[in-house]
């Protein structure tokens, strides 16, 4: 009974188990998509608008609470816009505004071949008039992200700002 048992719980319970880890993808493909989305902060964060354009597909969408970018060209203007806000407020004397993002509670998963979600809490940092490190913003963000021709891009990102 016990050999009968045990049987029938592996046969249960072994298709789960599967099935969860075919959702976390492999680990060369998780991998690519940690450093997609580094690349996406580390590119934003040192104001590199054509490296920020290159982690999205060419028709991607970024949705940041209502505020649509779409495609590249569009989605580049985010850091040419940040830069053009470091340079005024340099003008102006005021501290650059450059920000420096905090990505946490990271999940990563695969709902289909060639798709992952990437699912995070961020907040960002920026000095203030006195030269103190504060919060700039904070959120939530969902990246889909498809592999295209062996590469991992974004298609759609979706920001959820608590601060606004």
């Amino acid at each position: 009974m016990r050999l009968h048992s045990a049987a029938l719980i592996a046969f249960f319970v072994t298709p789960m188990l599967i099935t969860a880890q075919d959702n976390l993808g492999t680990y060369q493909d998780r991998i690519a998509v940690e450093d997609v989305m580094a690349r996406y902060v580390w590119t934003v964060d040192s104001l590199d608008a054509d490296g920020y354009a290159a982690v999205f597909t060419e028709d991607a969408v970024i949705d940041s609470n209502g505020n649509i970018s779409k495609g590249q060209a569009e989605i580049r203007k985010v850091v040419t816009n940040l830069i053009k806000r470091r340079d005024d407020n340099k003008a102006k004397g005021l501290p650059a505004g450059n920000l420096y993002h905090m990505v946490s509670n990271v999940r990563i998963t695969f709902p289909k071949a060639n798709e992952a979600l990437y699912q995070s809490y961020w907040q960002t940092l920026r000095r203030d008039t006195d030269g103190r490190m504060i919060v700039g913003g904070m959120g939530r963000s969902e990246d889909h992200l498809v592999k295209r021709n062996g590469k991992w891009l974004i298609q759609f990102r979706k920001l959820t700002v608590f601060t606004e």
